[in-house]
């Protein structure tokens, strides 16, 4: 069968399946129905969906060349794939709430970072039962605030239902500020609208599609390699069901690749900035892309293009904050407790903890951390990724500068590392690896895209009362992926 032609029926089978997944999210009501809920059934659909486009994978990356009506045909199926679960409820993730949220307070002028949802909830009873101790935290502007807050929550049906289903709702919020104007473009648009959401998610989505298209075509590469990122199942997932903001960042981070392959490292550096305040952790990349200007730039000007560079990066991030400065460290209160005590889907995260649990006590929560063992398997992360952010700096290229895919592969790297040592390896962190897969062929990658959605069965359990079972997720996750790495990794060293 020709390629096209089972390119188009993998498709076709795709958009049944999506549809399938619309249908069953009607059964995942928030707060009831726990253990009815059909989270096999999902898990089916989803590997079904995930053996459908690593088929597709294959056969963009071994049998077909840059076919401009394929590329259309494919972008459409694409653009199918999302329009069958852009109306169904989410499966088993809620952190559409606080964005619904944030966006509301935002728009009325108060700084989201500054109350905790539980704050608001809570400040009649709080008002009531203390009045001392509440005059003597809060000022006359954060009395005004609350209150304005505590009247916004029911101002509808809706706004109260979803103010009462945030998550950690003790926690201030930690999404950083470009995804704070984003909730707030929505809330202006349409108050408590999750599709409203997802359809600007839409707009970063094809955004990102386009500058990997773009890249692509200026490394020579063929365009339907894009599809590797526009059929994912876990981005389409995460971003258009789960309605996780990650596709804000990554959007601006296809944005870095294109413009670091084009050799324009002042847009590059701007983008990334719009990326850290996406999601902070790309700000690991700075160094990088600070090298490779430094590398290109002849030797009386590396100073001061690496100066404007970094000027132009913190210049970006310092905007962006500056409607939140009034409360200073405050703005990141949220982040703090999430860095500190969130450990959840982990692989060598967890087994460094293990490793120093055998050592020292685990009683207790100390700095940064909510145990010791904790805190020592992240300063090893730390240091870990130093070390290969050093080894990156300072090796010596094949080309002065790096070239091409040459000049994406030290990015490619940190990326992958970052998600796979860190202490939360939720689903759709993975997402920030994808558009790299459109240029880097790594099979196991792609397999891994698949493997994640096992993260799901940890519901399953928890709702069966076989919680037991639990811990051996991560197992079937990682193990897999870690041994056909290795495979992969002993193949790419043989002779051809």
């Amino acid at each position: 069968m020709r390629p096209r032609i089972l390119l188009i029926l993998l498709g076709i089978l795709s958009i049944v399946l999506y549809l399938a997944m619309w249908q069953i999210s009607y059964q995942f009501n928030w707060g009831e129905g726990y253990r009815d809920r059909p989270i096999l059934i999902y898990l089916a659909i989803y590997f079904s969906l995930f053996a459908s486009y690593a088929g597709a994978v294959w056969i963009i990356w071994n049998r077909t060349g840059d076919d401009h009506r394929l590329l259309w045909t494919l972008i459409i199926l694409g653009l199918l794939f999302r329009a069958a679960v852009l109306p169904a409820q989410q499966i088993q993730e809620d952190d559409v709430y606080r964005y619904l949220w944030d966006g509301k307070v935002f728009a009325h002028d108060v700084n989201p970072y500054k109350f905790a949802p539980m704050e608001v909830s809570r400040l009649k009873e709080f008002l009531i039962q203390d009045p001392e101790a509440f005059e003597q935290r809060y000022d006359t502007q954060s009395q005004a605030e609350l209150s304005l807050l505590y009247d916004l929550k029911w101002e509808s049906p809706e706004t109260l239902v979803y103010q009462e289903r945030i998550n950690h709702p003790q926690v201030a919020t930690i999404y950083p500020p470009l995804a704070q104007f984003v909730f707030r473009l929505a809330h202006h648009i349409q108050p408590d609208s999750i599709i409203t959401l997802r359809l600007l998610f839409l707009v970063f989505d094809l955004a990102a599609l386009m500058l990997i298209v773009w890249t692509l075509q200026a490394l020579g590469m063929n365009r339907l390699w894009a599809m590797v990122y526009f059929w994912c199942p876990l981005v389409i997932k995460e971003t258009f069901n789960s309605t996780h903001l990650d596709i804000i960042g990554i959007a601006m981070l296809c944005g870095v690749l294109f413009f670091v392959v084009k050799k324009r490292y002042f847009a590059a550096n701007a983008l990334l900035a719009l990326s850290v305040v996406g999601k902070l952790y790309p700000v690991i990349l700075l160094p990088l892309l600070l090298k490779q200007q430094a590398s290109k730039a002849r030797t009386k000007n590396i100073l001061l293009q690496c100066s404007l560079s970094l000027l132009i990066f913190c210049g970006v991030v310092g905007l962006f904050y500056l409607p939140f400065i009034e409360i200073g460290a405050q703005n990141f209160s949220g982040l703090q407790t999430y860095a500190t005590r969130w450990q959840q889907n982990d692989s060598i995260f967890a087994i460094l903890v293990w490793f120093f649990g055998w050592f020292v006590e685990s009683a207790g929560p100390v700095p940064f951390s909510y145990d010791l063992p904790s805190l020592l398997a992240k300063i090893t992360v730390a240091l870990i990724l130093g070390a290969a952010l050093l080894v990156l700096l300072f090796r010596r290229e094949e080309t002065q500068p790096p070239q091409g895919k040459a000049a994406l592969e030290p990015l490619f790297l940190i990326m992958a590392l970052v998600f796979l040592l860190s202490p939360v390896q939720n689903p759709w962190y993975l997402c920030w690896v994808v558009p790299f897969l459109c240029i880097f062929p790594w099979r196991t990658g792609i397999l891994l895209t698949g493997l994640v959605g096992l993260y799901y069965l940890d519901f399953y359990f928890d709702y069966q009362d076989i919680n037991h079972l639990a811990p051996w997720i991560p197992w079937f996750e990682y193990v897999p992926f870690y041994l056909f790495l290795g495979w992969e990794f002993q193949k790419s060293k043989q002779p051809r």
